[in-house]
């Protein structure tokens, strides 16, 4: 395996290389389109496995070529993270949003201020002090449930995700409503805008219309209540105050919509991520009684020492475990779309400036390679003296190279601080039959809306 720059820095001659990528099979004219929309990671498993660290798909009118494995994860990470750009294809979101500076859109200075700028606010360590709003919002909620009572997984977790960020990131606590709201208008750019799932007519639909004009003012409010406070002496930034701060210091990337977009990032950023990892928990446990008593066990111990706290959590072992178990068997952010700047070679094909690419990130999570038995769901994998993720990039469960998620950490730890806190105070059934629930990409994958179980609180001594 080589990757090297332009075909000119390459040793081996332009005739030494393969002809073009294997393309996937597929019908005609959607191509591959319908496995993708239905299962895109089963999808690009079973053409890694065929095909190989390099193959092609069309879907609809337009042809990808995939990269996969550890070596191209580390390309992008290193010497090769100015061989992609995210500007084509996140492009399409950023013009429809009217951002022009997008984050997730744009690369080199522009991404590179706009994440310093913001990396602090989503860092573990500034979570230290407000480690209760995170744990807070997920405990009252719990605490005050009906006995017994039916839950729909997906509205529940995402309104307790949202509510818990928004909390502790822009100090505003939304409701079930306004979460849907986020999350519908986010969602629904992202499947016209950057997937092309859905037709803009979608964006004329009564719900999509009214859920972004509520968010809209939402976000409006947000902005005005931050610059209207009285700060305390001493008191640290606030995310409205750093994206202020960036506007004075670099007005030309903060137009009036880039502010808003990037205003409504703590409310949808992490949902999906954590959300859609904690359903896929609970399902697995459900499923899994000897794990599950394992894990409670574990969460039983450390609250017996006393309320979680930011030491405490890393207590959690095997929630821990838990959790990165489940993002390697079940990873939401499983590629990255990402256009070539330039000529270079992997695997002995030439990938050309202009190729659009799609980066299967996770690619060697089921590689027996790095982890054996990759299909025994194994939560004492990521500890001593195994390890197994910490060799070389072949976990990657938050993305690689410069777009990685600027708050993977966080992400992890909000991720055990939730599966605890429900494991601590609630026991848990399905109350709909396991077999009737799929995996939905929406776009992230998540259990299906139909996953619903009963929430019954724990006898637990406090």
């Amino acid at each position: 395996m080589s990757v090297t720059g332009t075909p000119e820095e390459t040793s081996e001659p332009a005739s030494a290389l393969k002809n073009e990528p294997p393309l996937a099979k597929g019908l005609p004219i959607i191509g591959s389109a319908a496995s993708l929309f239905k299962d895109p990671v089963t999808f690009l498993r079973e053409q890694h496995k065929l095909h190989g660290q390099v193959f092609k798909f069309k879907a609809m009118h337009k042809t990808m070529t995939v990269l996969a494995g550890k070596e191209i994860n580390r390309f992008m990470a290193g010497e090769g993270r100015d061989y992609f750009t995210s500007e084509v294809t996140w492009g399409r979101l950023r013009d429809g949003l009217k951002s022009p500076h997008l984050m997730i859109a744009v690369d080199g200075d522009a991404h590179a201020y706009q994440r310093k700028l913001l990396k602090g606010q989503f860092s573990k360590a500034a979570f230290k002090e407000r480690m209760d709003r995170l744990v807070d919002p997920i405990t009252t909620t719990l605490t005050s449930l009906d006995e017994g009572q039916d839950v729909h997984v997906g509205p529940f977790l995402r309104n307790i995700v949202c509510r818990q960020i928004g909390l502790a990131v822009q100090n505003v606590e939304v409701n079930t409503q306004q979460t849907e709201d986020f999350m519908t208008t986010q969602n629904t750019y992202l499947n016209v805008f950057m997937i092309g799932k859905f037709p803009r007519l979608a964006l004329y639909m009564p719900k999509f219309a009214l859920s972004a004009l509520r968010t809209g003012s939402l976000l409006k409010k947000v902005r005005e209540d931050n610059s209207n406070r009285c700060p305390v002496e001493g008191e640290e930034p606030t995310y409205m105050d750093k994206i202020e701060q960036g506007a004075k210091e670099r007005p030309d990337l903060y137009t009036e919509n880039d502010i808003r977009t990037i205003s409504m990032l703590p409310f949808v950023g992490g949902v999906d991520p954590i959300g859609g990892t904690i359903s896929f928990i609970l399902y697995r446990l459900l499923q899994d009684d000897a794990l599950r008593e394992r894990v409670v066990a574990e969460v039983d111990n450390v609250y017996a020492k006393g309320a979680l706290t930011y030491e405490s959590v890393e207590q959690l072992q095997d929630v821990r475990g838990l959790v990165m178990e489940t993002m390697r068997v079940n990873p939401v952010a499983y590629a990255m779309a990402r256009t070539a700047t330039k000529d270079f070679e992997f695997e002995g094909y030439r990938i050309k400036q202009g190729d659009e690419l799609m980066v299967f990130t996770v690619a060697n999570h089921w590689d027996e390679t790095f982890f054996p038995e990759p299909e025994t769901f194994d939560i004492e994998r990521y500890r001593e003296p195994r390890n197994e993720h910490k060799n070389g990039a072949i976990y990657a469960p938050f993305g690689r190279g410069p777009h990685t998620c600027i708050a993977a950490g966080l992400a992890e730890m909000h991720t055990v601080i939730n599966v605890a806190v429900l494991l601590r105070y609630v026991d848990f059934e399905a109350a709909v039959s396991l077999d009737k629930v799929k995996v939905n990409y929406i776009p992230a994958p998540f259990m299906s809306e139909n996953f619903k179980i009963k929430l019954t609180r724990r006898a637990i001594s406090t």
